[in-house]
């Protein structure tokens, strides 16, 4: 995904968490992060974008490349929250249950090992006095949060997980997160000059002409039904991305079937394929379950610090 598509996926994150019916259990909790976030809402460009800009650890961190395998003995799928529509439709995959093979990533690994360090991060904060040369800032907490949402999001992009190449020749890959990017620019006023977006009332993202996509991602992530739980097959970060990763194995080949690779899939192909007719229906599946994710992940890191400050009700 590219630079304003990774901003506006955790925008969405913090509006689901505002707007969508949160449990009464976590409403205090989601209330409380909704209200730190936005005082440091200016950052998310820059910090969801510093992973392809800074770090640039794209051939391991920002994947998890599967690849159907019928000499392997590994059929395990996890079991994932029934609300996510990519776990839905994997489910029903030609590959689910069948043996496979990752070939290389870390993604899982990168994603709870940030998880931590926000956790640990807060800790810092609270326990050094103001002013220690020791301690972190809100400023360093939230651009990690920003950071974070930038690999959960890329675990949701089918073609990071599906070790078919399709980043050279027609470059398929680049394609479709620049249509995606093209849109999120359509949809809302953005100030390129001092990277960030203009704001509405409540402030999120101000709309110019939204898409029928991007309408649609926005009206999905507040309806959705909110489930706090990783699924019955996870038990912390690592498992549901681990999870997530699979499931968009099984997405990448529903939208570019087994015969098709870099070498003979050129762009006029592709647009004869399902998952180009049909791209607003994948692409709104893709987006409502990352910014699901985004919320989920979020929320269990800052409830885990919470719980440590004693600072629920």
């Amino acid at each position: 995904m590219k630079k304003y598509t990774h901003a506006w996926l955790a925008f969405m994150a913090i509006k689901r968490l505002q707007f969508a019916d949160i449990p009464e259990d976590l409403r205090d909790d989601a209330k409380s992060l909704v209200k730190w976030f936005k005082d440091y809402r200016d950052f998310v460009i820059k910090g969801s974008w510093y992973p392809d800009e800074v770090f640039k650890d794209m051939n391991t961190s920002h994947i998890v490349k599967y690849r159907p395998d019928e000499k392997s003995t590994d059929i395990s799928f996890r079991k994932m929250p029934n609300t996510l529509k990519i776990y839905r439709l994997g489910i029903k995959s030609e590959f689910y249950k069948k043996p496979f093979t990752i070939e290389k990533g870390n993604l899982a690994d990168r994603c709870e090992s940030i998880a931590h360090s926000i956790v640990d991060n807060f800790k810092i904060l609270r326990k050094e006095d103001k002013g220690s040369p020791m301690s972190t800032s809100c400023n360093h907490i939230a651009t990690r949060f920003f950071i974070l949402s930038h690999y959960i999001a890329d675990c949701h992009m089918p073609l990071h997980c599906d070790s078919r190449a399709f980043s050279s020749d027609s470059n398929i890959h680049g394609f479709i997160e620049e249509e995606w990017d093209k849109q999120i620019k359509k949809s809302y006023r953005v100030d390129f000059d001092n990277e960030r977006f203009y704001y509405d009332p409540e402030g999120y993202p101000l709309h110019t002409s939204p898409t029928p996509l991007v309408a649609a991602v926005e009206e999905e992530i507040v309806n959705r039904e909110y489930f706090h739980g990783w699924g019955a097959g996870c038990k912390n970060t690592w498992d549901y991305m681990s999870g997530i990763s699979q499931y968009s194995y099984l997405m990448a080949y529903r939208m570019i079937p087994k015969e098709y690779d870099n070498k003979n899939l050129t762009k006029d192909k592709f647009k004869e394929l399902d998952a180009w007719k049909n791209f607003d229906d994948y692409s709104l599946t893709i987006f409502a379950d990352a910014v699901d994710s985004i919320a989920r992940v979020w929320l269990h890191i800052w409830i885990r610090y919470r719980d440590w400050a004693n600072l629920r009700k």
